[in-house]
């Protein structure tokens, strides 16, 4: 991962635009560049805009985010304080920042972050967030969306913001903190340094899953417990009760089969019967239907008669209506004939009078045609000089415009350099004071470099001969401490040397007290073992007596109570309690004695390794006073007292300092100067050249505007003449165009009215040979109809002879009867017909299927005939069977319920029991899961498990440590060789091991400022170290810290920073540290302007 490019506008105090390239010179060969600039003038901006474009956020932002405050925006709104559109400087309507990058896969990537105001007014409303991902290499936009680009940014980059912010931007304070803080403390730190909050998630997340299955293994055993099955025997009555209420309600359900069987058979014997009924009914009536439809089927008797002569009829009836209607319209042809000849004599009166007219107008035409085109070339002409005219009317404005802007431009010009002359004089007085005696510039400029090197030379002096002699000093007092600790530590011995032989005395006297009260006790122990006590103690079952030899003691437990068995007790308890004060004055002896043994080793080894370390000081001070007596300043230090040499070499450093700076001022003056003088010396060059240039263009605009007077009058002239004499042509037309378009027209409305004429002419000559035709066709048309008319009256009166009974009346109302009314009487006749002979059918079938169904019944006598089983007395048998079958039932139902329900009361049971047993198995089965779930987590629990999670965390962490110290070491290596940092006192417990004091562990408390920042900045590149992993990270930024250093240890820093670049990074460092920035060449500074607003720029020294 590498960072190419920054570029940012309107960001907290930096107006911009800015735009930093690090693939381009000076920052492209600079490893190791510095961001300087006064406290708050805007230097962490840049590393702000970089977090932008990178991630939407910002390291300041993230810790702010605990803070619930609001701050004013636009007018009645308000933001949190942690938004990131709070960085968009005041006043300012748009705000970005955009980086270039190398991702993971070796691909150029930009991200953009930008924020706006609405109607891009300064008082807007903020806006949306924009972000963006582009592919440089195939200029490819990825994406625009916020959710999309927080997943495919970390991808490409191959940092998380937390990892980016611990691997590329280095920020000391938390390394500090880390140093001092307690175990826990050091643990939520090096938790979230190194983003492994996932251990603590796991341990409370085991505890949890512990606990939870816990409970589940509690519940599980209460529901269990709750839900316990039958017994064997109980298990057996209730499959006994289940048997016998099953066996009682089969027996009642075979009964109530057979009764239902029955009443299956009445009733379809009832239905059957209501079918037969009905069938007679619809029979009935279907007959009587018929007779009433006697008078329709004579009238389609009648019908089928009149069938073949109905064409004939009709026509008969039709022809008088057809020859009158036709006789009509002959008359009318007739008329109309007599009109379109009339018409047509009209029409070719009209068309020889058009054709006249036209006539006239072609010759009028003929005739003026020679004059119209002497007007058209006249009319031409005229446009002509109009045209050339206004181009040198336009011409002559335009010049004169032209030569107004020329005297205007001129007069600019001239005043501009009469105020470049001016400032040109001004800077050239100006550098003339800079150079002083010097000739040339060149030699002043040399001359002012010399005295700042020699200036700034001398600074670096003074601060390594300032280094040397407080290393001097130290020295000094480290001598001078190390021989009044070993004087004392001496003393110290020889007192101890006395108090070992007091001690190791009074030791021999308890020792020897100890023993005699020893011996005392025995003695009288040993004088009273012959006593009646003592033997009685010493008695065993099963063995003799020594006194009488029996086998049974029958005192030996209980003893008969005497005075003297009273005294001897006390008299025992009495020995006892001396021996006991005289060991316990022995054992204090002794460990006093041991004490002061144990001091003396420990004084002893002190005293040996101090005496090494004076030698080792005697040694670092020869050194640091031969150092101090080689430095070529050391003559002028030699001469100062040594009380004011601290004070004498910080105020030499402070001249020097103050030199420098003024012989830097006077550089950058001389610069300014010569930068500002060769502009201005080009720009008068620029000026003489456009005032001559501006001169020429006048003379030559003058020269124009004199030949264009002098061809304006002659034109005029000749226009008018032409003008005249087309008007003299025209006469009253007021153009050739007119004249032509006056004759165009007459000749056309003269051709049109020929050509209507013309039209109306023939449209008469045809509508008079149509109309002639078609009064021929009519006179034709009638002498048929009427042959027709006769022939038909001959013909139906010898057909109405032949059938007499056929009236008039009947005939007519046949007639003119429809075809609708026909159709429908034929239809109803049909109906009628199938309707009678289908009920004659059915009630045949019904009747069948009755006696069929009651045949097997035994309801009429053996040889009865089938009509007997459709009489009466059959069917009042049939009656009374199902009034018995009712009752049957009816008494059969409630035993049928009762036999239903004790049935169904013990499958109830049985089943109950079933599903008991089922949830004792599937229960105990999830039981032992669950037992195994508890068992599993339990055991996971009590290794890494707790509430607050902080048991796995430390073990995490503690590993984390190692790590952490195992690179930090590295580095710490280069840093200081004299501290090593290792874990001690505690769990997650940090310590310093000092090489100068032979490896003695110290707390991180006893560090000084210098060297605590020296260990910080080593962890903090340790972290950096763990967070890249295997992504190759080119770019590092580190801010703050550097002022804690001495010169030295500020030389180490800045040889570790050049080792880091050494290794392939480009190094950022911010610091305030005048020495960092004059060791560091390529700066960019950041410049207080005012009014909250600064300016970036890249300086190469």
């Amino acid at each position: 991962m590498k960072i190419l490019a920054l570029r940012l506008a309107n960001l907290a105090s930096i107006p911009g635009p800015l735009e930093l390239d690090f693939t381009a010179a000076p920052l492209a060969e600079a490893g190791l560049f510095a961001i300087t600039g006064p406290t708050g003038a805007g230097k962490s901006t840049l590393l702000d805009a970089l977090c932008l474009a990178l991630y939407g956020s910002t390291p300041r932002l993230r810790d702010a985010r605990r803070d619930p405050a609001k701050v004013p925006d636009s007018i009645g709104t308000e933001i949190t304080s942690f938004d990131p559109s709070t960085l968009l400087r005041r006043g300012t309507a748009s705000g970005h920042a955009e980086v270039d990058f190398l991702g993971r896969d070796g691909r150029r990537y930009r991200a953009r972050w930008a924020v706006r105001r609405a109607r891009e007014k300064a008082d807007g409303k903020l806006q949306k967030i924009e972000q963006s991902l582009t592919d440089l290499d195939s200029d490819r936009l990825l994406t625009t969306q916020k959710r999309e680009f927080d997943r495919l940014l970390p991808e490409r980059l191959g940092l998380s913001f937390e990892q980016f912010t611990r691997a590329v931007l280095l920020a000391q304070s938390e390394f500090a903190a880390f140093l001092k803080a307690n175990d826990n403390e050091r643990s939520d730190l090096l938790e979230r340094l190194t983003g492994t909050a996932e251990y603590s998630e796991i341990s409370v997340a085991a505890y949890r899953r512990a606990n939870q299955a816990k409970k589940t293994v509690d519940a599980l055993e209460a529901k269990l417990a709750d839900d316990l099955p039958a017994e064997a025997e109980a298990r057996a009555a209730l499959e006994k009760t289940a048997e016998t209420a099953q066996a009682e309600l089969d027996t009642v359900q075979r009964h109530a089969k057979r009764l239902e069987t029955q009443a299956q058979w009445h009733a379809t014997d009832a239905k059957l019967r209501d079918a037969h009924a009905q069938g007679q009914r619809e029979h009935h009536d279907a007959e009587t239907h018929w007779q009433t439809l006697a008078p329709a089927r004579a009238d389609r008797d009648w019908q089928h008669l009149i069938a073949p002569q109905r064409h004939r009829l009709a026509r008969q009836a039709e022809l008088p209506g057809e020859i009158s209607r036709l006789e009509t319209a002959h008359a009318d042809t007739r008329e109309a004939l007599a009109q379109a000849e009339t018409t047509q004599q009209q029409a070719k009166q009209t068309h020889a009078t058009a054709e006249q007219a036209l006539q006239d107008a072609d010759t009028a035409r003929r005739t003026a045609e020679p004059q119209l085109h002497r007007a058209r070339e006249q009319a031409q002409q005229l446009a002509t000089y109009d045209h050339q005219l206004a181009e040198l009317d336009n011409t002559h404005a335009a010049h004169h415009r032209e030569a107004q802007a020329l005297t205007t431009r001129h007069q600019e010009a001239h005043a501009t350099q009469q105020r470049q002359s001016r400032q040109r004089d001004d800077w050239q007085a100006t550098l003339r004071q800079l150079m002083g005696e010097h000739a040339r510039v060149e030699d002043a400029r040399q001359a002012v470099q010399r005295a700042h090197d020699h200036a700034a030379r001398r600074h670096l002096a003074l601060g390594e001969l300032q280094s040397r002699w407080q290393t001097a000093c130290r020295a000094d007092h480290t001598r001078r401490t190390l021989n009044e600790r070993l004087a004392q530590d001496e003393k110290r011995l020889e007192a101890l040397i006395t108090q070992g032989q007091t001690a190791r005395q009074h030791l021999d006297d308890r020792e020897r007290h100890y023993r005699s009260v020893l011996e005392f006790v025995e003695r009288g122990r040993a004088v009273r073992s012959e006593s009646v006590t003592h033997l009685r103690n010493a008695l065993e079952e099963g063995q003799p007596c020594p006194v009488c030899g029996g086998l049974e003691h029958p005192w030996r437990h209980q003893p008969p109570q005497t005075p003297e068995a009273a005294q001897l007790a006390a008299q025992q308890a009495d020995e006892d309690r001396q021996l006991t004060d005289a060991q316990q004055q022995r054992d204090h002896a002794q460990q006093q004695r041991d004490e002061l043994l144990g001091q003396y080793r420990a004084l002893e080894a002190s005293l040996t390794q101090q005496r090494q370390d004076g030698a080792d000081a005697d040694k670092r001070h020869q050194e640091a006073h031969q150092a101090l007596d080689e430095h070529p300043l050391h003559a002028e230090l030699a001469g100062i007292d040594h009380d004011r040499r601290d004070a004498w070499l910080t105020e030499q450093r402070q001249t020097s300092d103050a030199q420098r700076a003024q012989h830097e001022e006077t550089l950058q003056a001389l610069a300014r100067a010569e930068a500002e003088l060769a502009p201005l010396d080009e720009a008068l060059r620029q000026s003489e050249l456009t005032l001559a240039q501006l001169d020429t263009q006048r003379i030559r605009l003058d020269k124009e505007l004199t030949e264009l007077d002098a061809r304006l009058p002659p034109l005029r002239r000749e226009r008018d003449d032409i003008a005249a004499r087309l008007k003299a042509l025209l006469g009253e037309h007021a153009s050739p165009d007119a004249w032509q378009q006056q004759l165009d027209t007459r000749q056309a409305s003269a051709r049109q009215a020929r050509d209507t004429a013309l039209a109306k002419c023939h449209d008469s000559e045809r509508e008079t040979q149509r109309l002639a035709q078609q009064s021929h066709y009519e006179a034709e048309q009638l002498a048929k109809l009427k042959q027709e008319l006769d022939t038909l009256a001959r013909e139906l009166n010898a057909w109405r002879q032949a059938h007499p009974e056929l009236d008039d009346a009947t005939l007519q109302r046949l007639l003119d009867e429809t075809d609708d009314a026909t159709e429908r009487r034929e239809r109803e006749l049909t109906q009628a017909e199938q309707a009678r002979q289908q009920t004659s059918a059915t009630l045949g079938e019904r009747r069948q299927a009755l006696i069929a169904h009651r045949h097997d019944q035994a309801l009429a006598e053996h040889d009865a005939s089938a009509d007997a089983l459709l009489s009466e007395a059959v069917e009042a048998r049939i009656d009374q069977r199902r009034e018995a079958l009712d009752t049957k039932r009816d008494a059969l139902a409630p035993q049928h319920d009762a036999a239903q329900t004790r049935r169904d009361d013990a499958l109830h049971a049985l089943r109950d029991d079933d599903r008991k047993r089922q949830r004792q198995r599937e229960g105990q089965a999830e039981l032992d899961a669950a037992r195994a779930e508890y068992h599993r987590w339990g055991r996971i629990s009590e290794l890494i498990g707790s509430a607050d999670g902080k048991v796995f965390r430390r073990i995490a962490q503690a590993y984390n440590l190692e790590q952490l110290l195992e690179h930090a070491n590295a580095h710490l290596t280069g840093l200081s060789r004299r501290y090593k940092l290792i874990r001690g006192g505690s769990e997650l417990g940090l310590l310093v091991e000092d090489r100068d004091m032979g490896d003695e562990r110290r707390s991180v408390h006893s560090l000084s400022g210098g060297e605590t920042f020296l260990v910080s900045l080593a962890l903090a590149l340790g972290l950096a170290s763990m967070a890249s992993g295997e992504l190759v990270i080119e770019s590092l930024f580190i801010d703050e810290g550097f002022g804690s250093l001495d010169p030295q240890s500020l030389a180490l820093a800045m040889d570790a920073l050049d080792g880091l670049q050494a290794l392939g990074r480009r190094v950022g460092v911010i610091s305030h540290v005048q020495e960092m920035h004059e060791r560091i060449p390529v700066q960019i500074q950041v410049e207080p302007l005012g009014n909250g607003t600064s300016r970036a720029r890249l300086v190469s020294t």
